[in-house]
């Protein structure tokens, strides 16, 4: 049964007239269901086959099974492609060889669609074909908005969060004096393999993934990620001589020896997996407890999508557990913040002159108090709380090299219960709510303009419209959407004409 969201961003490709579009969701929101919907009623709809392109196995069984026996698949050893399915899925390397071959399409999915190799294919340029573009991180060198004309995003990891569709994670960090002090080189947009690998393989790093697996995660199913083949073993084999329960993955483990390897991992509660560059896509276990980050990254795509594998429900499990060995949150942020996914649709990761590098706003809040202010404060500018002991504290277990818990730094934080409270009891209208809520956006954008942008206060604003139609019985649809943004823009605006 499809998911609110899911019917959002299927009904907003239907009634787009756009040639080309990406559709962002979040990894656990269900992209493969949803594009597997979208392919059965295009279909339906126009009697016109279609194509999904995929990169992993995992991924082409997934959409396999989903769609029947209608769906041929375009596999190794497939020398003759029969014209008479409705669906074909196949990987890019395995299409492009075979491009004589192949019917005519309506419509290509392309999932994990910010892979560069999907954009050597045709299928762009063709004034017949629609192309829908599928990814959790819409971020790449080259502006995806250079293949796409549009993007739909219809829900947030947040709101998966809070809606219980997904679940959130304590984070720890662990041993980033060590990290902090590496100057690893920067090569296709990610640290140094060899760098990183020479790194993380040292008996001080390999000692340390073990140490702080026994104190948080002990017996709990836990997938490590690691940097690449050679250092994936030394850790593994690190894990296997300590006695721990402990499997290896890797792009050379044969399928078989893969299937058998992941059946024993679903089954054995105290199971440990290391993988590189394996189970980031396509790879659902719900009942992982635990994810280690052995490795840094500047890769925000593939840091989401390294945590994303815990962040499925399963029975008794509330929460689940990241050891980031690499210092990526402190480098992305936490999984479930803001991300402006437009400005990487629009712009690309390719640094150009006269460009500032984008990062992290530099925020912190009050333990105290709960005000937010700037992260180089030694003193809260609201209630006096010093920082400075806390800092100390902090830099003290880092060179001991201890775990210590990562928390949230909130950049706006609006009091929107209270708001509700003061609209009963002065008998507000619904309407005249809205208007409200926008100026308190507005307010909070005025008093921390320094680290709040325009885009972030329109999500906010949609956020907070959602939970209005919920507590006024209206519907979250497109009408009611426009009305917020437009009304949000001329207050602003009317601020700025001042």
């Amino acid at each position: 049964m499809l998911r609110d969201y899911q019917k959002e961003a299927i009904l907003q490709f239907e009634a787009s007239e756009s040639k080309n579009i990406l559709l962002q969701m979040p990894t656990g929101a269900g992209k493969t269901f949803t594009f597997c919907e979208v392919a059965k009623r295009y279909n339906e709809n126009n009697n016109k086959k279609v194509l999904i392109l995929v990169h992993r196995t995992e991924l082409l069984e997934q959409a396999k099974r989903s769609l029947g026996q209608r769906c041929f698949a375009i596999e190794k050893g497939v020398k003759n492609i029969s014209h008479y399915y409705d669906f074909y899925v196949g990987m890019v390397e395995t299409l492009n060889r075979r491009l004589d071959k192949i019917p005519e399409f309506g419509l290509v999915i392309i999932d994990e669609a910010h892979i560069g190799n999907f954009k050597k294919m045709p299928f762009f340029g063709d004034a017949k074909i629609k192309v829908l573009g599928v990814t959790a991180t819409p971020v790449a060198e080259q502006p995806l908005a250079d293949y796409y004309n549009r993007m739909i995003m219809p829900v947030t990891i947040n709101k998966l969060i809070e809606d219980k569709y997904l679940l959130n994670c304590q984070v720890y960090g662990f041993a980033s004096d060590l990290v902090a002090s590496q100057k690893f080189k920067v090569k296709r947009g990610d640290f140094d393999d060899k760098q990183l690998e020479e790194f993380y393989s040292s008996e001080k790093m390999v000692k340390n993934v073990i140490r702080a697996y026994s104190e948080k995660l002990n017996n709990q199913k836990t997938l490590i990620f690691n940097v690449n083949v050679k250092h994936n073993q030394a850790v593994y084999n690190a894990f296997k001589s300590q006695g721990f329960n402990v499997y290896s993955l890797t792009g050379e483990t044969p399928t078989n020896e893969r299937r058998e390897i992941l059946k024993r991992f679903k089954e054995e509660e105290d199971a440990i997996l290391c993988n590189v560059g394996v189970l980031t896509a396509g790879f659902d276990e719900p009942s992982v407890k635990g994810v280690i980050l052995n490795r840094a990254t500047k890769s925000l795509a593939l840091y989401l999508q390294m945590i994303g594998r815990g962040s499925r429900l399963y029975p008794n499990k509330d929460n689940f557990i990241v050891l980031d060995l690499g210092k990526n949150t402190i480098r992305h942020g936490f999984y479930d913040g803001y991300f402006n996914w437009n400005k990487y649709f629009i712009n690309g990761t390719k640094k150009r002159k006269g460009t500032e590098k984008e990062c992290a706003a530099p925020i912190k809040e009050c333990p105290e108090c709960g005000f937010t202010l700037h992260s180089r404060k030694v003193n809260c500018d609201n209630c006096g709380h010093d920082f400075e002991e806390e800092r100390e504290r902090q830099k003290k277990e880092e060179r001991e090299e201890k775990l210590y818990l990562l928390t949230k730094e909130k950049p706006i934080n609006i009091p929107y219960d209270k708001l509700y409270e003061l609209a009963e009891k002065r008998q507000w209208k619904p309407y005249a709510m809205l208007h409200k809520i926008q100026e308190h956006i507005l307010n909070y954008q005025k008093k921390y303009s320094d680290i709040v942008d325009d885009e972030f206060c329109e999500a906010q604003a949609l956020i907070e419209l959602s939970n209005w139609c919920i507590k006024n019985n209206k519907k979250n649809n497109k009408w009611h959407k426009d009305l917020m943004i437009k009304q949000l823009n001329e207050k602003r605006n009317a601020e700025v004409r001042k």
